[in-house]
């Protein structure tokens, strides 16, 4: 994450007391030629004015108070009480409560979070937004093939061609009729590919795999092609419903699978962002004693894998 990288950044950039830059920096700011500008990142540098482990800013907002929650000195000592809470709620394991830079426990104090109903607005805002994300991204896919489908039938022969039957009324309107060609084409090629994702993850030894790799890899199908062109047709037409049948069972399959991860997800961050209002890091300021947490609130951030 982005959080993570910016630490790492900072801890490899700490100067040690043997570097020999720390010499040419205090010739440098001690010059009378010497900027107001170039002392003041000399001081950042050398740690004399608290800066954000996370942002990096030295400003900080008036309710937004710069603290050092655990052991860490240096430029990792501080941290804006913003940050770290947006850390602790988007990174994944005990960060909600130690230190992923000196794996010190932070010292946490407990106050009551009754806020509920804004928590539950965001989170249905937050997955309707995912979930029209994907439903776009399909549309553009179905658009693409739509697309290709109406470039490849320029003159219209093919959309002509069903002037006669039931569905005359949707061959009138090209839009109409070339959507639903790249609706059926992303419903087969799903179809498809789902099944041989779902041979693939078969066992070489499951029976269910030999009917796979024969139907699939073993290319004896050909073998049921009939001679005449009609059946070859009509075989066509076939297949081509399987395939969409089965891309509407995939495409069903993967929507659950896709708006239960995106529930989770959501439900898991806005959790741990309103669990960070609760379990208020306490400012050691530069102090660290080994933490205290009453054995209810222990057990709490156990049971949600958070300590």
């Amino acid at each position: 994450m982005k959080g993570e990288v910016q630490l790492e950044a900072i801890e490899v950039q700490e100067p040690g007391d043997s570097d020999p830059l720390l010499e040419n920096q205090a010739e440098s700011s001690s010059s009378p030629g010497g900027s107001t500008e170039i002392k003041d990142e000399d001081d950042i540098e050398s740690g004399s004015i608290p800066c954000c482990r996370i942002c990096l800013e030295s400003d900080a907002e008036p309710e937004d108070e710069m603290i050092s929650p655990c052991m860490c000195k240096g430029t990792q000592q501080f941290v804006h009480r913003s940050c770290l809470d947006h850390w602790r709620s988007v990174k994944e394991g005990f960060a909600f409560s130690h230190c992923t830079t000196c794996k010190a426990q932070f010292h946490l104090r407990v106050e009551s979070f009754e806020d509920n109903s804004w928590r539950k607005i965001k989170f249905r805002l937050f997955v309707a937004r995912d979930v029209f994300l994907v439903f776009l991204a399909v549309q553009t896919v179905i658009a693409v093939m739509a697309s290709f489908a109406y470039m490849m039938d320029k003159d219209g022969a093919f959309r002509n061609s069903f002037s006669d039957g039931w569905d005359r009324i949707l061959s009138k309107h090209p839009i109409p009729f070339y959507y639903c060609i790249g609706v059926l084409a992303f419903f087969v090629l799903l179809g498809f590919f789902g099944l041989i994702l779902h041979c693939s993850s078969l066992n070489s030894n499951d029976p269910r795999m030999a009917g796979c790799q024969n139907c699939c890899y073993g290319w004896g199908i050909l073998d049921c092609f009939p001679a005449s062109m009609e059946a070859c047709f009509a075989l066509v037409i076939v297949f081509v419903v399987v395939f969409a049948i089965l891309g509407i069972a995939y495409g069903f399959l993967a929507a659950t699978m896709a708006i239960q991860r995106i529930w989770q997800r959501h439900y898991h961050i806005l959790t741990k962002r309103e669990l960070t209002k609760e379990y208020i890091v306490e400012d050691l300021h530069g102090c660290y004693t080994p933490p205290k947490l009453d054995p209810e609130n222990e057990e709490r951030l156990k049971m949600l894998k958070l300590l």
